[in-house]
């Protein structure tokens, strides 16, 4: 059984991106970021850690508002979701292909 991705806690990552801890609060109440639970523990996955990173590089770097940053990461999220549908599109394809046109009708 894998080992589960470990969780860091939102006073660690307060410190080591130099923001409060109110910030990464006001980022999971807006759903830019969200915490995991392992029994007492609670924290962010690595996953979550480089989300907080690229919110804090578009607002720090970029100078974009929450409201930006927000569309931003949907925009990015529906991407990345028409990317894996591609992908599973072009398996498919290429799958019918191999078979030379097996399920397809006369």
């Amino acid at each position: 059984m894998p080992t589960p991705d470990p969780l860091y806690s939102r006073d660690l990552v307060a410190e080591r991106f130099s923001v409060t801890t109110g910030l990464l609060l006001r980022y999971e109440k807006r759903g830019l970021v969200h915490t995991s639970k392992r029994g007492e523990i609670e924290g962010y996955a690595p996953s979550q850690i480089k989300r907080i990173w690229t919110v804090l590089s578009l607002q720090r770097d970029l100078g974009m508002n929450l409201a930006g940053v927000e569309a931003v990461v949907k925009l990015r999220e529906h991407v990345d979701e028409m990317h894996a549908h591609l992908n599973l599109l072009a398996c498919r394809l290429r799958d019918a292909i191999e078979d030379g046109g097996a399920d397809a009708e006369p």
